[in-house]
């Protein structure tokens, strides 16, 4: 087949080596059929292909592409979906004329205006590649066993505390309740909240909190602190990685630039801590329990040392998002307790545990870093619901909430269990990784040469959704780890769904032929 590129009506043919190549460059960071899509439609943008150039069929471009031919009839109804091709069962497939029109001048003279914006002014990528290959995947798979949403189980969303919490702060609301306040957590939530923090080796004594209206509201806050207090130094944040990809967009939105702190079984080396904060980081992110995405926490151990290394860089601030805190299982302790305590941010939230529409969070802080935040506080949003917080109490007043988080615990840790023994069973041998010892997510490093958009591919096709780990990474490049997430599916649906992900690591590593450098 060929093809000529004119746009003058002919229905030409499309020679399919003229797509390989921007096929293959597109593996490294997107799935097969986005692969497929993006080649397609960088080819129409360019002019290679005209209007009127007839498409290969599904048949011809699986088989020199090596996909299975859904892969290609997904990729095909998504451009035809965005009108960029047309044609019918039998008549084949052809680029629509809109598509091209789509193409003209204009586009070109976007890109190149473009291309000479800043890195860090360019839109957050990868929160929007993983919500975007998520929605893609359950769009085309509606009964596949969801494993690529990291909110928590709606059946473990407790409704009905939240509901009766909400009537009560509404019969409790006066005049005063609603009015301007201060970012001082209100006194009924801070005497709830101090024995839950303690019981948690969360030491409360000579600190204040200041409510919040989420844990990403408190960190971004942290930040314009560190910077402000820091107006000559650069301004680089240490993060876990992998970490949260909403995280990271969110810390470059604001103009932040990203080093990384690498991570083992429990949490951040302190090796690597010492290395970004020598680099001159001005403040790092920690996730003490049920990091996400790896699913590690720290141990006393690792915390002290943690603190040890915090001690040699007097100038860092350090943040904790304890994201987790209800429902995890293990309770190393704070910073807040060591030779960073006055510079430390202890974050609790209460979205895993109870509801993320709650809204309210809570930094635990020293007194002149707890004047501070509140100063950022009041001038960004002035003060977190009354209502809210006040909600927040009845919540956690209420008699049914300890056994309703007992359930909430057992039933994760149950569906981790469950997970990790079928894949490290299934998958010994292979040089497949795990973690995942607490919290939502495990984290699946694969065997050398197993691509991460192959495995996600074929274990959709095989009825369970993934998420390519490339996004928790602060640059692209790793298309070698799948983040698995536990929140979506049943107890029951645990052991089929590590299954079917056991089998879709497995036919990419038989297809992939390995060869060692001599």
């Amino acid at each position: 087949m060929s093809l000529s590129g004119r746009n003058d009506g002919k229905r030409d043919n499309v020679d399919i080596s003229s797509l390989l190549a921007g096929y293959h460059d597109n593996l490294a960071h997107m799935t097969r059929n986005e692969a497929i899509v993006s080649a397609i439609d960088r080819a129409i943008d360019s002019g290679t292909l005209g209007q009127g150039a007839r498409l290969p069929t599904v048949r011809a471009l699986s088989e020199a592409l090596d996909v299975s031919p859904s892969t290609v009839v997904a990729a095909y109804s998504q451009l035809r979906l965005r009108g960029r091709i047309s044609g019918t069962v039998g008549r084949g497939t052809y680029v629509s004329a809109s598509a091209a029109l789509q193409s003209d001048g204009g586009q070109e003279a976007e890109q190149s205006a473009w291309a000479s914006v800043s890195p860090q002014a360019r839109p957050p990528w990868r929160r929007r590649t993983v919500l975007t290959s998520a929605n893609r995947l359950q769009t085309m798979y509606p009964d596949a066993l969801d494993c690529s949403r990291g909110k928590p189980d709606t059946s473990l969303i407790l409704t009905e505390l939240v509901r009766r919490a909400q009537q009560a702060a509404a019969v409790d609301t006066d005049a005063e309740g609603l009015q301007y306040a201060g970012p001082v957590a209100i006194p009924s939530l801070s005497e709830l909240l101090a024995p839950r923090l303690v019981a948690d080796n969360i030491p409360v004594s000579n600190a204040s909190m200041v409510a919040g209206t989420s844990a990403q509201q408190l960190m971004v806050m942290s930040l314009s602190i560190a910077a402000r207090l820091m107006p000559d130094r650069r301004h680089l944040v240490a993060v876990e990685e992998p970490g949260y990809q909403t995280v990271f967009d969110a810390f470059e939105y604001m103009g932040f630039r990203l080093v990384g702190m690498r991570l083992d079984e429990h949490g951040v080396i302190p090796e690597s801590l010492d290395e970004a904060l020598a680099a001159g980081a001005i403040a790092a992110l920690f996730t003490p329990r049920a990091q996400n995405p790896a699913g590690v926490s720290w141990t006393p151990e690792r915390r002290a040392a943690l603190a040890e290394v915090l001690k040699k860089h007097p100038h860092a601030i350090a943040i904790e998002d304890d994201q987790f805190a209800d429902i995890a299982l293990t309770r190393p302790g704070s910073l807040l307790e060591g030779p960073a305590a006055h510079r430390t941010v202890y974050i609790r939230t209460f979205a895993k545990s109870i509801a993320p529409d709650l809204r309210t969070a809570v930094a635990v802080v020293r007194p002149r870093l707890a004047a501070m935040l509140g100063e950022a506080k009041s001038l960004m949003d002035g003060w977190t619901s009354l209502h809210s917080q006040n909600t927040l109490v009845h919540v956690l007043e209420d008699t049914e909430l300890e056994q309703a988080l007992s359930q909430s615990r057992e039933s994760y840790r149950a569906r981790r269990d469950t997970i990790m023994a079928v894949l490290s069973a299934r998958l010994a041998g292979t040089g497949t990784r795990l973690s995942g010892t607490d919290g939502l997510n495990i984290w699946i490093r694969l065997p050398f040469g197993v691509a991460a958009t192959d495995v996600v591919d074929n274990a959709a096709s095989a009825g369970v959704l993934l998420v390519s780990g490339e996004p928790f990474y602060i640059r692209p490049g790793h298309n070698d780890v799948i983040r698995m997430s536990i929140s979506g599916i049943a107890d029951h649906e645990a052991e089929r769904a590590a299954s079917l992900v056991a089998d879709a690591i497995l036919a990419g590593n038989e297809r992939q032929p390995i060869s060692i450098p001599l």
